[in-house]
């Protein structure tokens, strides 16, 4: 099966995750939406070792990257108490939107593939705006 994203860059970013009880249905597999929620700490984690602390940035300037796209494959189950690997890394970034590539691991296996798409939302106005600077910049490194 082909892979929804791009190989990951020799040294992506990683956030490690413990699937929790409450993760997990009757039979003990991570429910389809937890992976959802860690990807999202993942690429705010992410932002956060590029000097980007993504609560300041939505209240000085109004704007917020809500996600607009999600494209995951699901390759094997994830059960309590694994540890896992959140792996992310910017495949795009763009004048409104910066699109995601993601895989979340155990070990050697790749668990779940993802591909996510921001887009830059004027939150008053809730309209698209054009990507600040700093947020371009954070994407690059």
């Amino acid at each position: 099966m082909k892979s929804p994203i791009p190989a990951p860059p020799a040294a992506p970013d990683r956030h490690r995750v413990r699937v929790g009880y409450v993760d997990t249905d009757q039979a003990g597999v991570v429910h389809h939406a937890a992976y959802l929620g860690w990807m999202e700490a993942a690429r705010i984690e992410h932002q956060r070792a590029r000097g980007l602390v993504y609560r300041d940035f939505e209240l000085e300037t109004g704007l917020a990257l809500p996600v607009v796209e999600a494209h995951l494959r699901y390759r094997t189950p994830a059960r309590f108490d694994d540890e896992l690997i959140v792996e992310s890394w910017v495949i795009e970034a763009g004048r409104a939107k910066v699109v995601y590539a993601q895989r979340v691991v155990r070990g050697e296996a790749v668990l779940v593939e993802g591909r996510i798409v921001l887009a830059c939302v004027d939150m008053k106005e809730e309209r698209i705006a054009s990507m600040p600077e700093r947020i371009l910049t954070a994407c690059a490194r």
